[in-house]
């Protein structure tokens, strides 16, 4: 007879590396960056001290000037405004004893390192997807400095009023793009989502090539041709090493998956893109992630879908994704204390021991009300550097 070994003396083995949870970078994080030029720009002015920070923000002088005339009192006055953005506290840890630390197969606290540190990136993210739909204010977010806090500036979509996003539809007309015409467009958000319709506004290279169009036509009175009507322009973002100017635009998995069934995308990318190198590695039909056409940059943000997906607004109850055209200062990303870690000082005589990662920032989308408007709200700001569109997302088959 074979002699069976007892459960208690058989060998159990574990790994003493751990799989969590993957966690990518920001895809963000090309487009930020010091200048003003930046998509998001990111402010460093609250590191040394202070809660808010303003945004200086000048319109470009739109007057005929004068020739030969007297132009002594005829000055143009340049119209500017301080857009504020506050900062608010991220704070995690994880906490253990001695006893559960000294029994477990991996090591805690090098793990619940890693652990924050992708909470951190997390977080950050999370906050500018939550950003990018948010309605524009003059006034210190809600919940800050309380449990868990906010260092989203403006109201989040979620938490805005059908007043709030009504008075933002208003006063952003010219910078928002419902479906694929300028008519769909009405006096309230939820009528304009409803006349979003699955057949014919999904995204595709013409949305974005419209909405490309209202960013360039931005800051132009379309009723008196050459002549500018005192609103924001949005400006393309400059890539200097390349002598290139182009609009940024994120979009989310549904939408995104739409603009690469598109026809139109579909040809340029197997008819247009260069073949030299690996195709599995340069070319997008097999890559994914990001499209390029007629001088916009489509980027993939995954958490867009998982975050702004808008469900059964739509036309026939069909859910609608937001999008995202960007040009220069679209966003602030405004930095009081960069990530650093802690530690639990005082456990039970340094029986538990505590792991933790703190931050201190605020993001927010620049926005610029009139200069005769002191305490500016949400009809009066005007997005910046943005164009916002919603388009058809129906769930994938």
């Amino acid at each position: 007879m074979l002699t069976s070994n007892h459960v208690n003396n058989e060998i159990i083995k574990f790994r003493r590396q751990v799989i969590s949870d993957f966690l990518r970078r920001s895809r963000f994080d090309p487009f930020m960056g010091d200048a003003s030029t930046s998509v998001i720009v990111r402010l460093a002015d609250l590191e040394s001290d202070g809660k808010q920070v303003n945004v200086p923000l000048v319109n470009q002088l739109s007057g005929d000037g004068v020739g030969a005339g007297t132009l002594r009192g005829k000055e143009e006055m340049m119209d500017s405004y301080g857009f504020p953005i506050w900062a608010d506290w991220a704070r995690n840890a994880v906490a253990n004893n001695r006893a559960s630390n000294k029994e477990s197969s991996f090591n805690v606290r090098s793990t619940a390192r890693e652990l924050l540190r992708g909470w951190a990136r997390r977080i950050v993210r999370d906050d500018l997807v939550d950003s990018l739909l948010s309605i524009p204010t003059a006034s210190i977010q809600a919940g800050r400095l309380q449990e868990p806090g906010n260092r989203v500036n403006g109201v989040k979509w979620s938490a805005a009023s059908a007043a709030q996003k009504n008075s933002w539809n208003t006063a952003n007309y010219d910078r928002v793009l419902y479906g694929a015409a300028l008519g769909n467009y009405a006096a309230t958000v939820a009528a304009s989502l409803l006349n979003v319709d699955s057949a014919a506004d999904k995204m595709s290279a013409a949305i974005g090539s419209l909405a490309k169009s209202l960013a360039k036509q931005s800051g132009v009175d379309p009723n008196n041709p050459g002549q500018y009507n005192g609103r924001p322009k949005i400006t393309p973002w400059e890539i200097e090493e390349l002598d290139e100017e182009m609009y940024v635009c994120f979009l989310g998995d549904r939408a995104f998956q739409s603009l690469q069934n598109d026809p139109a995308m579909l040809q340029a990318n197997r008819d247009a893109r260069a073949r030299e190198g690996s195709p599995t590695t340069t070319n997008p039909i097999f890559t994914g992630g990001a499209l390029k056409y007629d001088g916009i940059l489509y980027k993939n943000i995954p958490e867009i879908t998982q975050r702004l997906l808008l469900k059964q607004v739509g036309a026939a109850s069909v859910d609608v994704e937001p999008f995202f055209l960007c040009g220069q200062a679209a966003m602030a990303y405004a930095t009081g204390q960069l990530p650093r870690p802690t530690q639990l000082e005082d456990g039970d005589y340094d029986f538990v021991t505590g792991l933790g990662i703190e931050a201190q920032y605020g993001v927010g989308k620049i926005a610029k009300a009139p200069l005769t408007v002191p305490n500016a709200t949400a009809g009066d700001l005007v997005d910046w550097g943005m164009v916002t569109g919603f388009v058809a997302a129906p769930t994938p088959a």
